[in-house]
């Protein structure tokens, strides 16, 4: 091996180059950001237009249909929805992950600007942006203060911490909820308009025009420039009381007081927040065990860039909260904290890298003894580090993928360096000089252990190809991995060989004449191995015959008293979200008052009937009137919205129960239900109430999800309100829902448009009229930077919904005097649809539901349900389509065939270019098929289900570990052949001289994800043990199928392929036997 040699001769230089990559390679570890998953950028983009006054139905077919023409087609574009209400139109698309967001928000610029035409010209521009999943918050606090401290005082602290931390680098936004802006209101009274006969839109024309700075141009002198300008803004409100907006006939001014009253106040609430402190009131680490009332906040929710280091932007703004002037009438309480969960996960993955290398390192210092130990341990720094540079060349971030494929890796990654270091320990213990013996140990087995890599690299390489969002994810693990493998088989070659050839030492006494291998105290065990050996190559025919009876056997077994599928495990929240759909359309004040019936039952109000919270909730932040995708387009508005609750569990150390139990009381409670199930009191009812687990991983849906497509809207929520009935009464789901939604009491205002001809007036005059009428118009602001407050102009309360009082409100015209509004315009109370939703230019409605928790094997279900939906009889028109978690599956389970399918024959090419043999690989493909016994046999002893995903990898990677045994042993038979000896001899010499080898980095592997199956690490940190771990949680199913897998492999590796190479060796001697009498 050119390259083995090149380095020996060369040693001081690699010596060199091990220093820098351990210093590199240790820095750029410390620098890398840190996440808790993989920031997965994808192509989301979002149009928004809004059609100011128009009906859902109007902005439907005037708006979205012809935007969605046109974008109908695009490259790329995998699925369209859409979401058509009041007065907005927002349109969604996906494109495929392959995609470029600034191609994508070309493309649908593009097509945009060719639908323009055929949307109505009073529409505003339409606005492109892109939608990315780091609009979430990663970080919360909440200003509570005591009675002295107001809202507003409140909300102006948290604008200014907002600016403060908008300029930490990393910051994408900071979002403020329950706080009320000042504002100052012009309340126009219509009967003293009336009076003076003057229009409203000659008060609105007067402040606007008044309420601005005005540049006169500019004039040069002598020696300079002089610029003129006519500052006009309002600095006090009082200067509103003095200004003139007409004139009596008589010539007397009229002022604004005279027609109207001015106050400063607050803008109308749109959001409210508060919080429940049940750490902090009873300073228990285990969370609060009596009702706590809640205190209203303001919060501040920040997020994240795509790609920032999470820990350093939480440690910017906790400096910047720390540094803001204490008062004792504000507290700052942090709640949600994703920093928090990302410095756990990556702690609990790094204590699973140490636990598995000590295990490894203890591993083979008693197989191979303390030298030989060192130097093969030394793979391990080196491969790691030489990974991390790599990966920190590309891009990538230190994650939950990235963490655990080092330590599915870190078993193997010293298979090649205890193959080359006992070879040349083997090599030297026989004679040869150190520096000779390095040389010829790897080139004696160089090309085995590259085969052997790269057949494991060519397991994980189709994996890299995983299409989708899910893909995108899911790639970060084999891009590691691969880059790991890489990295040690670089170090094998090169490093390994020079440090052996420096530090390799025989024990003193050592004889050279003797086979080394009879010298190790493990010598017994070769021996007995070699007597089980004799005895099945004396009967290869059963052997083999032995081992399939058994895979059969197992298959059966397993069908019959499996676990059953899951798609991603599940794992224990650290947080999750009480959730409140209130009707559309309902107050702020309603949307509260449900929130409010929910909290108490969950928190254990007095009068609620629960006399206690819950157990181990820390902190619960709720916000009423979060802005909402479906109702209000997008856009924030004073109609409620869904409410959230965000509910922070204390410490996993300190939790009194599994947090999922404590999901499952929720619910209860919501139903009325104690602990047991029992039924205590009436279901909350009013709105949708649900209590939700933040998804792990990407986003996939609920578990059962169904589309109901159509064009007559009340015969879809007829149908979709039987679906929601079907999910109900499938075993083991819960709070099925629907995104149907009641029709909502409008009052539409017709404008009759021969009248308004007549008078010259158009559509957007009397819009206008009608909005400062009905909910206020701004019309300039006041102040400046912090201080500025918007200028309302608005009616009197009573005006609002009453037609009979806006007679009083009349609208100029071009020929002089005016005319009442209603003369023009007539109001009329309809119903109508609150939104219309499209999915790929269909109208559709959804139904989805949960699984119950603890419910591992959802694949039952959803085969139950898909039945039950497969006998209901659907009306004419209306069509279905399953989708969510199960199209997922679906598509997850289709690929990963087809990896397999690929990985298998990608193996077989290598080891045919290795063995230039048919017969040689598929003994080895045997040893693959062969230890799907142990995964499966893994999965009945742990009664876990097989996972889609993590399972489906598990046997992936398996296919390229197990054949990498296989291998070494397969090459060192044929040397002995190739030396002369008998078939027989060659197999028993090879198999002793490999038994240790092999038995070793098998042992190795294992004992690399041992921690992590048995879900138990040592905290390195802490000096303490950590167990059922959310990380162990989500990894514990794949470090099962590889352990287990690897387990049976390896006795097949040492038994069964041998029996199975000397099974065909008899085949052939029988066959030519035959050929000879027949031609005899």
């Amino acid at each position: 091996m050119k390259l083995t040699e090149f380095a020996i001769r060369h040693h001081v230089a690699v010596l060199v180059f091990c220093v820098g990559i351990l210093l590199v390679g240790a820095y750029c570890y410390v620098s890398m950001p840190r996440e808790s998953y993989p920031d997965v950028p994808f192509p989301f983009i979002i149009v928004t237009t809004v059609l100011d006054g128009a009906t859902p139905v109007d902005v439907e077919q005037s708006v979205t249909v012809p935007i969605e023409a046109e974008l109908e087609g695009l490259e790329g574009l995998k699925e369209v929805r859409s979401v058509s209400s009041e007065s907005i139109s927002m349109v969604s698309l996906e494109f495929q992950p392959d995609v470029e967001t600034e191609v994508a928000l070309g493309r649908v610029r593009d097509a945009v600007d060719q639908a323009k035409p055929d949307i109505p010209i009073e529409a505003e521009e339409p606005i492109v942006k892109e939608f990315s999943l780091t609009s979430m918050p990663v970080l919360i606090y909440h200003l509570v203060g005591n009675d002295v401290i107001s809202l507003s005082e409140l909300n102006e602290l948290a604008e200014k911490l907002e600016d403060e931390l908008k300029q930490v680098p990393g910051i994408l936004d900071v979002d403020i909820f329950g706080g009320r802006e000042r504002e100052v209101v012009i309340v126009v009274d219509p009967e003293r308009l009336h009076f003076y006969d003057l229009p409203l839109a000659q008060v609105q024309g007067i402040l606007r025009g008044t309420n601005r700075n005005v540049s006169a141009g500019n004039a040069d002198s002598a020696t300079n420039r002089i610029v003129m300008r006519v500052p006009g803004e309002f600095e006090d409100p009082s200067e509103i009381f003095g200004l003139v907006i007409g004139t009596s006939p008589g010539g007397t001014p009229i002022y604004m007081r005279d027609v109207a009253t001015i106050r400063p106040t607050f803008e109308d609430e749109e959001s409210r927040a508060r919080l429940y402190d049940f750490y902090g009131a009873c300073n228990n680490p285990g969370g609060g065990e009596e009702y706590i009332p809640p205190r209203r906040s303001v919060s501040l929710h920040i997020k994240k860039r795509s790609g920032a280091h999470m820990l350093e932007l939480s440690r910017r703004a906790e400096e910047i909260i720390a540094a803001r002037p204490r008062s004792g009438d504000v507290e700052v309480i942090k709640g949600l904290d994703h920093s928090k969960m990302v410095r756990e996960m990556v702690g609990d993955l790094e204590n699973g890298i140490g636990t598995s290398l000590v295990l490894v390192c203890l591993v083979i210092l008693l197989g191979l003894g303390a030298r030989n130990a060192l130097l093969v341990a030394a793979a391990i720094p080196f491969s790691l580090l030489l990974s991390m540079i790599v990966l920190q060349l590309t891009g990538q971030t230190l994650n939950m993928m990235v963490l655990f494929s080092l330590i599915l890796s870190l078993g193997m990654l010293v298979d090649n360096a205890i193959v080359i270091v006992e070879n040349i320990y083997r090599h030297h213990s026989m004679g040869l000089p150190k520096a000779r013996a390095a040389l010829v140990g790897t080139t004696e087995v160089a090309w085995p252990v590259i085969t052997s890599t790269a057949t494991t690299v060519g397991a994980f390489f189709p994996l890299v190809f995983w299409p989708g969002i899910l893909g995108e994810f899911m790639s970060f693990l084999p891009k590691t991995v691969i880059i790991v493998l890489l990295a040690s088989l670089f170090v094998a070659l090169v490093v390994n060989p020079t440090l052996a050839a420096l530090l390799v030492k025989l024990k003193p006494g050592a004889n050279t004449a003797v086979d080394p291998e009879s010298r190790r105290p493990s010598y017994w065990l070769v021996l007995r191995y070699r007597s089980v050996l004799e005895f099945l190559l004396d009967r290869p025919g059963w052997t083999v015959l032995t081992a399939f009876v058994l895979l059969l056997l197992i298959f059966g077994l397993y069908g019959q008293f499996g676990a059953g599928t899951e798609f991603f495990p599940p794992v224990d929240p650290e947080t999750v979200s009480c959730s409140v759909r209130p009707p559309e359309g309902v107050s702020l004040e309603r949307s509260d008052r449900l929130a409010r019936e929910m909290e108490d039952r969950i928190f254990g109000a007095p009068g609620s009937g629960y006399d206690q919270p819950v157990k181990n909730i820390k902190y619960a932040s709720v916000v009423v009137g979060l802005e909402d995708g479906t109702g209000g387009g997008g856009f924030g508005d004073a109609s409620g919205g869904p409410v959230n609750v965000t509910v922070e569990f204390v410490d996993r150390q300190d939790r009194a129960e599994r947090t999922t139990d404590t999901m499952t009381e929720m619910r209860n409670r919501i139903e009325g239900l104690d602990k047991a199930g029992k039924r205590l009191m009436h279901p909350l009812f009013g709105a949708d109430f649900d209590v939700l687990q933040p998804e792990e991983g990407p986003p996939t849906g609920k578990p059962l999800s169904i589309d109901i497509f159509g064009e007559d809207l009340n015969e879809m929520s007829r149908v979709i309100t039987d679906m929601k009935r079907l999910m109900r009464s499938t075993p083991g789901t819960v709070k099925p829902t629907d995104d149907a939604v009641t029709a909502q009491p409008t009052l539409e205002w017709r404008i009759d448009k021969s009248r308004a001809g007549v008078f010259a007036l158009d559509q957007a005059t009397i819009s206008t009229i009608l909005q400062i009428a009905v909910g206020g118009l701004k019309t300039g602001t006041f102040g400046h930077g912090e201080d500025e407050q918007d200028i309302i102009l608005r009616l009197p309360e009573r005006y609002r919904l009453n037609t009979e009082l806006l007679k009083n409100v009349t609208i100029p015209v071009s020929t002089g005097g005016s005319v009442p509004i209603t003369s023009v315009a007539s109001a009329k109370l309809v119903p109508g649809p609150v939104a219309i939703k499209h999915y790929n230019q269909r109208r559709v409605l959804n139904a989805g539901a949960e699984v119950q928790p603890g419910i591992r094997n959802d694949a039952d279900i959803r085969k139950t349900f898909e039945e039950r939906v497969g006998g209901h009889a659907f009306p004419p028109g209306i069509s279905y389509r399953l989708g969510g978690a199960a199209e997922e599956e679906e598509a997850a389970s289709a690929f990963l065939m087809k990896a397999f399918a690929i990985a298998i024959f990608t193996i077989l090419m290598v080891m045919v270019l290795q063995f230039n043999s048919l017969v040689t690989s598929g003994i080895v493909m045997c040893s693959v098929v062969l230890s799907l016994m142990g995964v499966f046999t893994g999965l009945l002893v742990m009664h876990a289900p097989f996972g889609i995903i993590m399972t489906g990898i598990g046997v992936i990677s398996l296919a390229g570990v197990v054949v990498n045994n296989a291998i070494v042993l397969l090459d060192a038979i044929r040397q002995f052949e190739e030396r002369g000896d008998s078939v027989r001899d060659a197999v028993v010499s090879a198999a002793m001289i490999r038994f240790r080898p092999v038995l070793l980095t098998a042992i190795t592997t294992i004992l690399g994800l041992v921690p992590m199956a048995l879900k138990l690490n040592w905290d390195f940190r802490n000096f303490t043990y950590q167990y059922d771990t959310n990380t162990s949680q989500w990894w514990q199913s794949m470090a099962t199928a590889v352990i287990f897998g690897l387990l049976v492999a390896t006795i097949l590796t040492l038994g069964v392929v041998p029996a199975l190479h000397m099974g065909m060796h008899n085949v052939r001697l029988r066959f030519r036997e035959l050929f000879h009498r027949a031609t005899a």
